[in-house]
């Protein structure tokens, strides 16, 4: 009988190959800190794009230990050391929570530091996620129930309004024209939100191609003179199947939301990424696609956070608290998600769409 192996052994080729394809961040640094190797899943954690920065410069939070420190006291004590829940700041200033297992390896007959990443902070995110899901799912109900008693006096004020029409002047006519107008869009806007998933209509489209579309909608706007509107695009995401309407409706909502709150003066950001092996619902995707929208504004308060998707919830004095209602229920039509987190002088809101699914393969 074969003697069950203690270790098993592999080319470093093959280690490295298999490394590459794990979901978990990895990264595996030479005795003097300088990269040995880095997978894809290390490289959209720690926000590394062209350049490789030293990991040395890695900000952790406040209360936290440097990554450095940790990393020192690995080599030096000869032992692996796991750390739960640290958080830092990747490269692009993301903050990230992770639990990070710090140890060493023998590798083509050399040591080698290798730390493993788990992102902690996207399960609190999941569990947010799946809240917001079910306010969606309960605002479409409600809205199914209410749409044919709205539309009813609706459609009795539209056909006043024609009726009117007929008898009065034309220089009045202007007035009924407005009530027509509105009334048509109120229809229309209630027969979009009450729509199925699988009735919408979609295209392979270039993300930025809507984003820069919006961006001069609001820009050429002179109430906006005092906005700064910035932009951080990725070139390589590939063309997204979305309906392009429906995102340039979304992402007007969301502008105009981030403008609001800024009170016409400061700064908002456009940023677009993938990521890989992501999770929307209940379905993980190998792709997605995320477009950021980012304000410096005063920010949301936290208890706000997990109804901000509710129908009539708001933080501003003179609104209504629909946009972000109906912008989550169109992402949600084409199989996305939007995602919000804020602090001080930061709020963003995220539109996560699926590029390639595991089943696509």
């Amino acid at each position: 009988m074969m003697e069950p192996q203690s270790k098993i052994s592999l080319e470093p080729k093959l280690l490295l190959d298999i490394l590459e394809n794990m979901s978990t961040a990895v990264v595996a640094l030479n005795s003097d800190n300088t990269y040995f190797f880095i997978n894809i899943a290390a490289l959209n954690m720690l926000g590394i794009s062209n350049n490789f920065p030293d990991l040395k410069t890695l900000k952790s939070s406040v209360g936290h230990k440097s990554l450095d420190i940790h990393i020192k006291n690995v080599c030096d004590n000869k032992h692996s050391k796991m750390i739960r829940d640290f958080k830092f700041k990747n490269f692009e200033g993301d903050e990230k929570i992770v639990d990070c297992n710090i140890s060493q390896a023998i590798i083509d007959d050399g040591n080698v530091t290798l730390i493993e990443l788990s992102e902690t902070g996207r399960l609190h995110s999941i569990s947010l996620e799946h809240n917001w899901i079910e306010q969606e799912r309960c605002v479409r109900e409600m809205i199914k129930g209410l749409s044919n008693k709205i539309k009813n006096p609706l459609g009795g004020i539209l056909g006043a309004a024609q009726i009117l029409e007929k008898s009065l002047d034309d220089k009045y006519t202007k007035f009924t024209d407005i009530i027509k107008k509105e009334t048509g869009r109120l229809v229309n806007l209630l027969n979009d939100m009450a729509l199925p998933v699988t009735s919408v209509e979609k295209e392979n489209i270039n993300l930025h191609e809507a984003t820069e579309h919006v961006i001069d909608l609001f820009k050429f706007d002179l109430k906006n003179k005092e906005v700064k509107f910035d932009k951080d695009y990725d070139p390589s995401i590939p063309d997204v199947l979305t309906n392009k309407e429906q995102l340039i409706q979304t992402l007007i909502n969301l502008v105009r939301n981030s403008i609001q709150a800024l009170e016409y003066k400061g700064k908002v950001l456009i940023k677009t990424r993938t990521e890989s092996s992501y999770t929307i619902g209940n379905k993980k995707y190998q792709l997605v696609a995320k477009i950021d929208v980012i304000d410096n504004g005063p920010g949301i308060p936290e208890e706000k956070l997990k109804e901000i998707f509710y129908p009539m919830v708001t933080t501003k004095n003179d609104g209504m608290g629909l946009g972000l209602t109906i912008a989550q229920s169109i992402v949600m039509q084409n199989s996305g998600l939007i995602e919000c987190s804020s602090k001080h002088r930061e709020t963003k809101f995220t539109i996560v769409l699926p590029i390639r699914s595991y089943e696509d393969e």
